[in-house]
Formats: C-alpha cells, structure tokens, sequence
C-alpha cells in the first residue's frame, strides 16, 4: 500500500477503459513519479478532490487469468482524513511532487484550516465548492455513520445517555442527542440533507428535525421534537409525544407523486389533516358530507311536497314543471352523492 496526491481525474465515459480513473503524485524520498488508478469496489465510490491524498493498493487487471497472474493495476481505497475536515481534505500545497512533505502535514495536524492557500485559490478541479465554515456530526459510542460533503448524513444510531459525561476511557460529548427514549439501545436511523447549524470548522452538530433543511427519521421507541406547523386535533398523539414507532418528514415542500398508479394512504385509526384553517381527520369530514346530503335529502322531499300541492291551485299551477324541474335535478345529484359516499363507506 502506497499513498499518494490526487493530481487528475477522469469523469467523463469517452473511454470506458478509462471511468473513474484518477492520476496519483507519489513519492519516495525526494523523488517521485504519477501512477493511475482506479476504484476500487464500484458498488460504492467516493470520488476525491484534487489535492487530496488516497490510498493505493496493486491488484489484477481485466487481462489476469489463472495463466497470466502478472497482470496488475492499481486500486484507490479512500481518501486520508489528513485535516479531519467533512467537506476536503485537499492540501494545496502537496499539489507538485517536488513540495510533497511532512511539514504541510504537521500543520494540518496543528489545526491549520482546511481552506484554501491564503496566497492564493486552490483549484479542487471543475465544479467542486469549498465550503469554510461546515461543521459534521455528533459521533457516540457505536454509530454508524455516513456523510457527504456538503452536509448530507445519514446516522444509524440509539438513544445513549449521559454522554457528556467523562471517564478514564472515553471522553464526554460535546452535544448531546436531540431525541430522547426510555430505551437506549432502541435504535434510530436519520436521513439528512443540508445541515440547518454550524459551529464552525472541524466541530459537532446534531440532527435537528426543524432546523435542518430536509430529514426523514425512522424511530422505534424515541420521541422527536418536530414542531408541527399545523396542530392536529385533540385526539392525536403529538410527534414529538409519541414513543412508538413512526415516520417523520420534514422539509419546506412534500410531495407524492404517483407516475402510472394511484398514492395510497391507509390508517388504522384514521387519515389526519391539518392546515391553518381546519383540522380533520377523513373519517369525519365524509361524515360531515353525508350529514350534508341527508339534510339535501330531506329539503328534496319537503319541495316535492310543497309542489304537489301547488299543482291543486289554479294561479300557481302553471309555474309547478318548472319547480318539479328543479328538484327532480337535486333529487337525481343527491342520488349520485348517495352512491359515491356508500362507495367510500367501509
């Protein structure tokens, strides 16, 4: 295993021999030289930025048989973590062989910002942004964590306890989790994108469901602090009081959007809506429409008693089809009313 800066890499499928290959500086001594290499697993691909430096390994090529062993190339594994920085970890100055050497790695190591030169930009390659002042996780005891670059996450993780709390083997937290639970090890899975705080350069945030700008949190037995922008009525359990398990999104916008079928929504106990002006749930808004159209109903029929008995009188019998007219027509919508409620009626 070598390692080595990224100088170039190839993004574009002209040559399918050539996808995903970048070119690495390595060194020896004072001397070094450019080798390519290449992903090494596919199915999962984290693509460096220039100036960063990468772990290469020799393995065989697409040309290796069981006859031809010697047929090799190498393989990039990851990116080093040389500035502990989420964003890059792109040292500007390891850009030229002749400049690779460990005091820029003693100053990354003493804290220098993962920024660009001060003299001047560091190109990071086409289209990369740097971003300055982006903070990363909260890690604790046994997370599973994977972050993007600008602020994506997704955390595999429980509810630990007291985690500010220093010992002889692990030091205390700086943050502690937004979510709560009676039960530690009941385990959570959030899915963030766009962080909604900052503390600044190489330092914690946490998941905050009504700061950050879109989240999906999958809980088992935790509470979530969503402030809904809507209440719901009496009857429902809160999120942020509920402790089963449940699906919470939140973002600015939420749409479903079905291409070919239907969008589905089931509830055991009913469908729940709240907007500014109204909250319901579905089972008694379509009883407030039957009680509507049966109330139409009863109108209907008094009319057509009103009519027959105006139809006896020689002044007003002439004016009779017209009003029959007009009820026979709310008798006959009241009728597909009728039909289409018993229809949604379980």
């Amino acid at each position: 295993m070598i390692f080595g800066t990224v100088e170039n890499i190839v993004l574009d499928d002209k040559d399918s021999e050539k996808l995903y290959k970048i070119y690495v500086a390595t060194t020896t001594g004072l001397t070094g030289n450019t080798i390519e290499a290449y992903p090494l697993d596919m199915t999962s691909k984290k693509i460096p930025v220039i100036g960063e430096q990468v772990m290469v390994v020799l393995g065989s090529n697409a040309d290796a048989s069981s006859q031809k062993r010697s047929s090799t190339r190498n393989y990039y594994i990851s990116t080093v973590g040389i500035q502990s920085n989420i964003n890059h970890n792109a040292l500007p100055k390891l850009n030229s062989k002749s400049s690779v050497g460990l005091g820029n790695i003693d100053g990354a190591f003493a804290g220098v910002s993962a920024q660009s030169s001060v003299d001047s930009p560091h190109d990071f390659g086409n289209g990369f942004v740097e971003l300055k002042n982006l903070s990363q996780l909260q890690p604790y005891l046994g997370d599973v964590i994977f972050e993007g670059r600008f602020g994506q996450s997704i955390r595999f993780g429980y509810t630990p306890r007291n985690t500010k709390r220093t010992n002889s083997l692990v030091s205390g937290t700086t943050i502690e989790p937004t979510w709560t639970s009676r039960k530690p090890e009941a385990p959570i899975t959030i899915i963030r994108n766009g962080a909604g705080v900052s503390r600044g350069y190489n330092k914690f945030v946490i998941e905050d469901i009504n700061k950050d700008e879109s989240s999906i949190w999958l809980s088992s037995q935790q509470k979530i602090g969503l402030k809904a922008s809507n209440k719901f009525n009496i009857s429902v359990t809160p999120v942020n009081q509920y402790t089963k398990p449940q699906l919470v999104l939140n973002s600015d916008r939420l749409i479903l959007n079905s291409k070919t079928d239907g969008v589905l929504l089931s509830g055991a106990k009913g469908v729940y809506i709240s907007t500014p002006n109204w909250k319901s749930d579905m089972d008694e808004m379509f009883t407030q429409i039957e009680q509507i159209k049966n109330q139409l109903t009863t109108i209907a029929t008094a009319l057509t008693a009103v009519a027959g008995g105006l139809s006896t009188t020689g002044r007003t019998a002439t004016a009779v089809p017209a009003v029959t007219t007009q009820i026979s027509k709310l008798s006959a919508g009241i009728a597909q009313i009728t039909t289409k409620l018993q229809l949604m009626k379980n």
